[in-house]
């Protein structure tokens, strides 16, 4: 029978060989396996994040008989995956079991470590069910903050439990949302295809058990149906002019919620920040924190009014004073100011002919 410990190896690897199987992982290349058995523990460190992950590496071993083993090792390496907490010794022992005991040749066990790996992550986004989670813009930039908001943090978890006499029954248990945000890091340009890649790999690389995936999932579709009802700030939005937009974002800056945001890139995608505010702020306050700012809105309106700092102007007038407020990167007043001051036409003619 075979022992299922890590044995000291006479081969050690060289420096450059290690970073060179550590780039390969990284960028999810098929690993020469001719280099020595720490190579196999390093593909599976990369892919191995929880005792479901090793055991479904397992499993496939046993479903392709990867493993030159008789019954009565297989059930012994079986529990003792099983019976043991997941940990790098417990990960070093398998490496040196599939390096020992592969019937496969070196490149075979390599593409099926890879190919492993690739299942593995296609059934655990099944699991969180990835599709219906990030289906539209406004839902994965509302994933992406609430995971950096929640992250380590406890939330109320959803369970279904199983149907009796045909009637599905919810169970909420409270737990850490144990998902890490160091993968949801803002880049520069911040599409949502960007945080869409981001979501993924935080949740690949989520410690959760299956029913955990499921359960997360449930957590996620039940907080996002609260904010799928709510379009106030949609709607505002929408008819809103550039100054409007300036001021709302610079007023957004007060809410905590802000910092689990991004810094837009463009007027649409601060439109985008302003809806992920809203979205992020707990069901209870929704109401409050709408009217509340509709009426400050409307008190600045009023005051500026009554300073004489509005001017009335076309509707086709202002669309064009917007876009030059939009394309100079400043606000209308300071363009009017330009245009007295300056009067660059050519680069205003530019700008409106563009349309």
């Amino acid at each position: 029978m075979i022992n299922v410990t890590l044995e000291k190896r006479s081969e050690k690897p060289t420096f450059s060989s290690f970073k060179k199987v550590i780039e390969q992982v990284k960028k999810s290349k098929t690993v020469d396996i001719t280099m020595p058995e720490n190579v196999i523990n390093t593909h599976l460190l990369t892919a191995v994040n929880a005792k479901r992950d090793l055991l479904f590496f397992w499993n496939e071993m046993l479903r392709e008989s990867l493993l030159e083993l008789k019954a009565e090792e297989k059930e012994k390496i079986e529990t003792y995956i099983k019976d043991n907490p997941i940990s790098e010794k417990i990960i070093r022992d398998l490496s040196n079991v599939i390096h020992k005991r592969s019937q496969f040749d070196k490149n075979e066990t390599s593409r099926f470590l890879a190919r492993t790996r690739d299942k593995l992550h296609d059934e655990k986004l099944k699991n969180y069910d990835i599709k219906n989670l990030c289906d539209e813009d406004r839902k994965i930039n509302w994933l992406w903050c609430y995971i950096r908001k929640n992250s380590k943090k406890r939330v109320s978890l959803l369970r279904y439990k199983e149907p009796q006499k045909g009637i599905t029954t919810e169970q909420f248990i409270l737990k850490t949302l144990d998902l890490d945000d160091k993968y949801l890091k803002e880049k520069n340009s911040n599409t949502t295809e960007e945080k869409r890649d981001q979501i993924e790999k935080c949740l690949i690389f989520s410690p959760s058990s299956e029913e955990g995936e499921k359960m997360l999932s449930n957590h996620f579709k039940s907080e996002w149906l609260k904010n799928s009802k709510r379009s106030e700030m949609i709607k505002w939005l929408d008819s809103c002019r550039y100054n409007q937009l300036i001021w709302a974002y610079e007023h957004i800056q007060k809410k905590e919620e802000i910092k689990y945001t991004w810094t837009p890139s463009s007027t649409k995608d601060m439109k985008s920040v302003l809806v992920a505010v809203y979205d992020l702020i707990p069901e209870s306050d929704k109401k409050k924190f709408i009217d509340r700012f509709r009426s400050t809105w409307s008190t600045k309106k009023s005051r500026n009014k009554q300073r004489g700092d509005t001017l009335e102007i076309e509707n086709e007038v202002l669309d064009k004073l917007d876009k030059l407020a939009e394309e100079t990167q400043s606000t209308p007043q300071d363009v009017i100011k330009k245009l007295i001051t300056i009067l660059d036409w050519d680069e205003i003619l530019d700008i409106l002919e563009s349309e």
